[in-house]
């Protein structure tokens, strides 16, 4: 188990910025930014996870550290540190914002990603379900009116259907939706991480890992080409 250290910062070039979103608030937000983030340092990049101070109570766990996140980020694996707020100053070339699904936390994360990085990124991830896909559709409604030029990404979990989402995308807020494979949800997976099991241990050579590593790819591909908010 790492050992937690605090984060030593020092003046860095604007990173890349990703917004981690949905229309819940459930496991597979922080286990998605999770493992975004361990593919993103993976390839060599340092990385600052940022959620609510809950929230990121939970992500330090997944990664197998179990202490508060309150004033200072906290290192959960080499490379890779989990924040309740953003520092000043940023020792980290990939930021990943996971806030929680109330419209003015959304709309303080993507100001913040475009305020303090570039380009910006935005994943919605869906679940399957009308309920579900509706509220998908709300977190990207909000997206799109608020930062138009934010490149945006949806990744559906599990049997999740990414078609009417995509169709209703075009048509009433006239954008295309790049979408992803779906991530698999594997439903032992909270029982593991539950009992205390480090994510990279309970995914190790998984489907989802494999899936993780196309969208993290995708996302750093459109950084060279996306918009610049």
């Amino acid at each position: 188990m790492p050992r937690p250290e605090r984060f030593t910062p020092h003046i860095a070039r604007a990173p890349l910025g990703v917004l981690v979103a949905a229309g819940h608030d459930g496991i597979d937000v922080s286990i998605t930014a999770a493992m975004l983030a361990h593919e993103a340092h993976a390839e060599g990049s340092r990385v600052l996870l940022i959620a609510s101070p809950e929230r990121a109570e939970r992500i330090t766990a997944l990664f197998g550290v179990m202490q508060p996140v309150i004033e200072h980020p906290v290192l959960v694996a080499p490379g890779i540190s989990v924040a309740a707020m953003l520092p000043a100053i940023l020792e980290a070339d990939v930021v990943i914002s996971v806030p929680a699904a109330k419209v003015r936390e959304l709309l303080d994360a993507i100001d913040l990603r475009a305020a303090r990085t570039t380009p910006t990124n935005a994943v919605i991830l869906a679940d399957h379900g009308g309920a579900a896909m509706a509220a998908a559709f709300a977190v990207l409604k909000l997206v799109h009116n608020h930062r138009p030029k934010l490149p945006t990404t949806v990744t559906g979990l599990g049997d999740a259907d990414l078609a009417p989402l995509h169709d209703a995308a075009e048509r009433w807020l006239g954008c295309a939706v790049r979408t992803t494979p779906s991530l698999p949800i594997d439903p032992t997976l909270p029982v593991a991480l539950g009992a205390g099991i480090p994510l990279a241990e309970a995914v190790a050579d998984t489907a989802l890992t494999t899936a993780a590593g196309a969208l993290w790819s995708a996302l750093a591909s459109s950084a060279t080409t996306g918009a610049i908010v």
